[in-house]
């Protein structure tokens, strides 16, 4: 029978090895994608990814599973981990690592799809950061609105104006790929 996240928590935090690598193994990586999407930095994703199920296991009392899900309780961890590493870097990071496609030679339509995803990503990192966000955990993690506001701290009527702002420019930025 597979043990609910609470009771994989509490034995965690009890130095349960088993019970932390199965809540990290159903977890790590949406909070993982959200992290990187924060940081642009596959580094500092993964230094906050530990960080969020590390604080997990140091403070299980912190996470509450009446106020919200796991994964939207790490999600909130993750953001707050990224804004205290802004705070506290002294200087900007160096360039962003960009991520390289290779599309198998004579398949146009591998082409195709590979420059439309890229126009995609291009597009959504174009967002306002506050856009990308809720976008990203509203549309691709597929939470609620509630959830999307309570990770953001904002009401969920700003998060609704954050995605139709959000999606009135991508619609703006993706209207060349758009078929006719």
């Amino acid at each position: 029978m597979a043990r609910t996240d609470a009771e994989l928590i509490a034995a965690a935090a009890k130095g349960d090895g088993i019970a932390f690598q199965l809540l990290y193994e159903r977890h790590w990586q949406p909070v993982y994608r959200f992290a990187w999407l924060l940081t642009r930095s596959v580094s500092d994703a993964e230094d906050i990814t530990q960080e969020c199920f590390l604080a997990l296991v140091r403070k299980p009392a912190s996470f509450d599973a009446r106020r919200s899900q796991l994964r939207t309780w790490l999600f909130a961890v993750a953001r707050n981990q990224h804004l205290l590493r802004c705070r506290n870097r002294t200087q900007q990071a160096g360039p962003d690592e960009e991520d390289t496609y290779q599309a198998p030679a004579g398949l146009v339509e591998e082409l195709i799809r590979l420059e439309t995803a890229g126009a995609v990503r291009r597009a959504v990192e174009a967002l306002p950061r506050a856009q990308r966000e809720a976008l990203y955990l509203f549309e691709f993690e597929g939470l609620s609105l509630a959830d999307t506001a309570a990770i953001l701290r904002i009401e969920p009527n700003a998060v609704k104006a954050r995605l139709f702002r959000a999606r009135e420019q991508l619609r703006g930025l993706l209207a060349p790929y758009k078929r006719g």
